[in-house]
């Protein structure tokens, strides 16, 4: 799963990325907010200068961490930050400026996080608390 959702998002293919969301089921959580429609919501994300499906291939390249039968992109989601190393890990990911955002205010890892179950379900791609 982590795979195909790569290579859906580095083509830009909402609608495979949307099809995978819903491949086992309608369980995908992508904002804490209202929606129901992933790719909906990620091209309107992507309007406003996000760069969503940037940031999913990002951080499904970077190590996981497993909790409670999923596996969890970034592995700072569950153990948190312990160290500058960490913050630097996510350099590809976001700014500086927004990695100093998220250290001043809650010295926290809150952006994008996926969880995929061991069974290959897609169980999320939030950010935020």
């Amino acid at each position: 799963m982590r795979r195909r959702i790569i290579a859906a998002a580095r083509a830009c293919d909402y609608a495979q990325l949307s099809k995978l969301a819903d491949e086992k089921g309608k369980s995908v959580r992508f904002t804490f907010g209202d929606g129901d429609d992933v790719a909906a919501y990620w091209k309107e994300r992507e309007a406003e200068g996000e760069p969503i499906l940037a940031r999913l291939v990002n951080v499904l390249d970077l190590p996981y961490a497993l909790q409670g039968g999923i596996y969890y992109w970034p592995w700072l989601h569950v153990t948190g930050v312990k160290n500058p190393e960490d913050w630097k890990a996510l350099s590809d990911v976001y700014s500086e400026a927004e990695l100093k955002g998220m250290r001043e205010t809650r010295d926290s890892y809150y952006g994008l996080r996926v969880g995929i179950s061991k069974t290959g379900d897609w169980q999320l791609a939030v950010s935020g608390d």
